[in-house]
């Protein structure tokens, strides 16, 4: 049987045009491949903010609303003996000498600051925050894992610092650490100081660039504009003065800075809320990200600046994240 010449294969043309499709095929393919893991590489580097920002912020948060718990008085400033925010050394230590002054001294780079640390941000530098509480019952760990007996007064500073642990991270590898420590009312008595607060802490959010805190201060005001204690309407004699008493009600509240508010003449107001504000960075790279503006100002609270340059800025994720805790514990009036 003769077999027909034009039946027994595919033409020069016919290969080619395979050739292509089946070029154009894989391209598509190579190319959704590439799409597929990028996608999961984002999401990677999304996955390791939000654990930062919603696991390992929530235990900062959890320790912060239970600051000033068994105080001597049931409202904080930086005065007040085992008071929550701890802005001085009269907050933890009553030593007193022959001649009433303490004799009790702290480092002021272990106490609640304004721009005491490091940052990633071009210029500028982290704050610092320490709380105290007194642990009520037994079976309750300090930030670092380690157990308080009840009735100890646990003291907790949280600060930025570089994390030995680096893996060519942009700029310092920079983590939000807490270092505790502990005394008790007999201990406070006798210390001359606190030097269990020294030291590099555990981390508790592995890569932070930045970290800010404000504290809400609140008094029982004088009038509705919390000015003055009187309000004179009218001119001459057709004007009428009101006069304002306090109503043991706390009504004038504001944010400020812990150095605006150290600065603060007289008697300063009472704080009742902190805020935290943090620019968390992903820990694993996410390639390329397309998203990154190096001239970008970040903005937390009254910080603003632009990160440190670093050709491998454009790699990771960031985010701004802040938190408002109420003192639940400082709400009582002198």
């Amino acid at each position: 049987m003769k077999l027909d010449p034009k039946q027994c294969g595919f033409t020069l043309i016919e290969l080619m045009i395979a050739l292509v499709l089946g070029l154009l095929v894989s391209a598509v393919a190579i190319n959704l491949f590439l799409l597929g893991q990028r996608s999961s590489t984002v999401q990677q580097g999304m996955m390791s903010l939000q654990n930062s920002t919603l696991f390992n912020l929530g235990s900062v948060i959890n320790s912060i609303r239970i600051a000033n718990l068994n105080a001597s008085k049931p409202f904080i400033d930086d005065t007040v003996l085992y008071g929550g925010i701890v802005l001085s050394e009269k907050n933890i230590s009553n030593n007193l000498k022959d001649d009433g002054t303490l004799d009790f001294a702290i480092e002021s780079n272990l106490l609640t600051q304004s721009e005491i640390g490091t940052s990633n941000l071009n210029g500028k530098k982290s704050d610092q925050l320490v709380i105290q509480y007194r642990a009520n019952t037994a079976n309750q760990y300090d930030c670092e894992g380690q157990e308080v007996t009840a009735n100890d007064y646990v003291v907790e500073r949280y600060f930025l610092r570089v994390d030995t642990n680096s893996r060519n991270d942009p700029n310092q590898a920079l983590a939000l650490a807490c270092k505790a420590a502990r005394y008790t009312e007999t201990t406070a008595k006798t210390n001359t100081t606190l030097s269990a607060l020294v030291g590099n802490g555990e981390i508790i959010i592995p890569r932070v660039d930045h970290f800010s805190i404000r504290l809400g201060v609140a008094y029982d005001g004088a009038n509705p504009n919390c000015t003055d204690v009187s309000t004179t309407v009218g001119e001459g004699e057709s004007a009428v003065t009101t006069s304002y008493s306090p109503d043991t009600t706390l009504d004038c509240f504001s944010y400020m800075s812990v150095a605006d508010y150290m600065d603060l003449e007289g008697s300063k107001p009472q704080i009742v809320a902190v805020q935290i504000g943090l620019l968390v960075r992903s820990t694993d790279t996410v390639g390329k990200n397309q998203f990154f503006e190096a001239d970008k100002e970040f903005k937390i609270f009254g910080t603003s600046g632009k990160l440190i340059e670093d050709t491998d800025n454009h790699l990771y994720l960031r985010s701004v994240v802040t938190q408002t805790v109420a003192i639940r514990n400082g709400f009582g009036i002198e």
